[in-house]
């Protein structure tokens, strides 16, 4: 009888506590001339999620989506992070910002 109120307390517990960051899951997509590979990146709706940016290309570039509030830098020939806010249904543009008429990808959400 007192495994059962212990394991109360302990289950509630689990299903209260936030997202660790090993929940979140990790969206990739290369920057690489003119393009992004993945260009739409599907992920569910009301759930967190993180975007990693490979830049493949020697120049500078700007991950900027306007509607998910994003504006971020990366260097050359490197990576950034981004960690996204749960967000509603729906496609949202991100793009290159040195290059935004060429360089559009989206994020899907469902």
């Amino acid at each position: 009888m007192k495994m059962r109120v212990l394991a109360l307390p302990l289950m509630l517990m689990t299903l209260s506590s936030p997202l660790r960051a090993e929940d979140i899951v990790t969206y990739e997509t290369t920057l690489k001339d003119k393009a992004f590979t993945v260009a739409e990146i599907k992920v569910p709706a009301g759930k967190p999620f993180i975007i990693k940016l490979n830049n493949a290309n020697a120049a500078a570039a700007e991950l900027e989506a306007k509607d998910m509030k994003i504006e971020k830098a990366v260097a050359g020939n490197s990576s950034i992070v981004v960690r996204v806010k749960a967000m509603t249904p729906g496609k949202y543009l991100f793009v290159d910002e040195y290059q935004e008429d060429v360089a559009k990808g989206y994020i899907i959400v469902e």
